[in-house]
C-alpha cells in the first residue's frame, strides 16, 4: 500500500484512508451506543467527505471551516456552529443560509443571535456552553442571565448545554465528576427556570496513544465512558469527538534525503519535518511514535536521530530510534497523525512547499485532494 503511494505521488505526504476511518466510527459507535456522535472538524478537514455517512453533525468554529463544509455541500442540520469568536457577519450569512444550530459562549454571543433572529425572522436551537474554567463558555451566573433573557423569546430556543473541559482525557473518574456536574447544573436549571432541557452536548476528550510503549486499554475505557453517560437519563446526548476519531486513519510519509555520521552519531535529514508532523505530548523527540520503514530489509540495526529539512535545531523527530541500516530515499510512514497534523505544524517557517494530501478511498482507489503547495508566496512582503 505504502511503496504504491510513494511511487506515484512521492513524498513528503499525508495518506487518510477511508476503511480505517470507517471501521473506527463504527467501533466508537458500537461502544457507545445510542449516542449521537458530533465530529471536530478542526481536527481534519480532509476527511469530512469520507465520514459524511457516518457521523450526526460536525462542530464549526470558524468562518473558513464553515466555507470549507459549504464548498463540500454538508447538509446545513448537521452544522453546530462554535466557537469562541463568532463574528456577525459570518453567523447572519449562516442564518440566512438555513443554519438552525448554534452554541453560546458568552451575552455578546446571545445578545448577537437575539438580534439576528429578529432581524432576518429566524428560528434557531442553542446550547449555552459552560465553561470548566477556561476562556470557553460562560459561568453559571452568566448562564443564568442568558435564560432569563431568552424567557419568551420564539426566535431562540435553548436546548441544553455543552461542556468539554480538554482533550486527552485518561481519567474516567475526572469524566464522572464532570457528568456528575452535567447531571446537576441541567437539574437546577429545569426547576429553576420550569423548563425542560432535551439535549446535552459532552466532550469527553478521548485519549490516543501516539507513542510506542504506551499500554491503553480502549475497550476498557469506553465501556467505562458508557456507564458514566448513562447516568444522564432523559435528555438526548451528543459527544463531540475529533482527535480519537480521526488519528488513527492517517499516515505521514517523509523520505530520507540525506545521512551523516561523525562523532556524535548517525543523523538522518527528511523531506519533511515538524512543519509537518505533531503528536500530542512529544517531548523533545525522547519518545518514539509508531513508525516503518520502507523498503523492508533484513540488515543490521543502527541507532539514528531523526531531523526534518527546517533549519533550526528544535527539527528534531526522533532521537535515538533503532532502525535497520538506512539508505537514501528510504521512507519512514509515520502512524496515528489522522488528527491535527496537516493543520497544527508550523507550515509557513523557511518558505517550505505543504505536502501532498492523499486519500485511499473506500474502494482502495488513490485520490490526490490537494497537490504540493508553494508557501513563498504567503511570505512574499508586497510593498507594491
Amino acid at each position: 500500500m505504502f511503496e504504491e503511494v510513494v511511487k506515484k505521488f512521492g513524498t513528503p505526504l499525508y495518506l487518510y484512508d477511508a476503511n480505517e476511518l470507517k471501521n473506527r466510527i463504527e467501533y466508537i459507535k458500537s461502544k457507545l451506543e445510542g449516542y449521537k456522535i458530533i465530529y471536530a472538524i478542526k481536527a481534519n478537514t480532509f476527511i469530512i467527505p469520507m465520514l459524511d455517512d457516518l457521523v450526526d453533525g460536525y462542530e464549526i468554529c470558524s468562518y473558513g471551516e464553515a466555507l470549507i463544509c459549504n464548498k463540500l455541500f454538508i447538509n446545513r442540520d448537521k452544522y453546530v456552529i462554535s466557537g469562541v469568536n463568532k463574528e456577525e457577519y459570518y453567523i447572519e450569512e449562516l442564518l440566512l443560509d438555513g443554519v438552525k444550530k448554534f452554541t453560546i459562549e458568552s451575552l455578546k454571543h446571545y445578545e448577537m443571535l437575539n438580534d439576528l433572529t429578529k432581524k432576518h425572522d429566524k428560528k434557531i436551537n442553542v446550547l449555552v456552553r459552560l465553561t470548566s474554567g477556561n476562556q470557553f463558555g460562560v459561568t453559571e451566573e452568566d448562564a443564568k442571565e442568558i435564560f432569563r433573557l431568552n424567557k419568551d423569546n420564539s426566535y431562540i430556543t435553548i436546548k441544553g448545554f455543552e461542556y468539554f473541559s480538554g482533550t486527552q482525557k485518561h481519567s474516567i473518574k475526572k469524566i464522572n465528576k464532570e457528568v456528575d456536574y452535567l447531571i446537576d447544573v441541567t437539574d437546577r436549571f429545569e426547576k429553576e427556570f420550569n423548563i425542560h432541557l432535551e439535549e446535552v452536548e459532552f466532550g469527553p476528550g478521548a485519549p490516543v496513544y501516539y507513542f510506542q510503549g504506551e499500554e491503553f486499554n480502549e475497550d476498557e475505557y469506553f465501556d467505562e465512558l458508557k456507564l458514566a453517560l448513562d447516568k444522564i437519563k432523559g435528555h438526548t446526548v451528543s459527544l463531540e469527538l475529533g482527535r480519537s476519531i480521526a488519528a488513527s486513519c492517517g499516515s505521514y510519509l517523509t523520505s530520507v534525503c540525506d545521512l551523516k555520521t561523525n562523532e556524535y552519531g548517525n543523523t538522518v535529514i527528511l523531506d519533511g519535518g515538524m512543519n509537518h508532523l505533531v503528536y500530542y505530548g512529544q517531548t523533545m523527540a525522547m519518545r518514539i511514535p509508531h513508525f516503518e520503514v520502507l523498503p523492508k530489509r533484513d540488515e543490521e540495526e543502527k541507532i539514528y536521530n531523526l531531523y526534518g529539512s527546517l533549519c533550526t535545531i528544535n527539527d528534531i523527530i526522533v532521537k535515538n530510534i533503532s532502525v535497520r541500516n538506512l539508505k537514501l530515499n528510504d521512507t519512514f510512514v509515520f502512524k496515528k497523525v489522522g488528527a491535527y497534523s496537516s493543520t497544527e505544524g508550523i507550515s509557513l517557517f523557511l518558505s517550505r512547499d505543504l505536502p501532498k494530501i492523499v486519500i485511499c478511498d473506500r474502494l482502495g482507489n488513490y485520490r490526490l485532494v490537494r497537490d504540493t503547495k508553494a508557501t513563498s508566496d504567503l511570505n512574499f512582503p508586497d510593498y507594491k
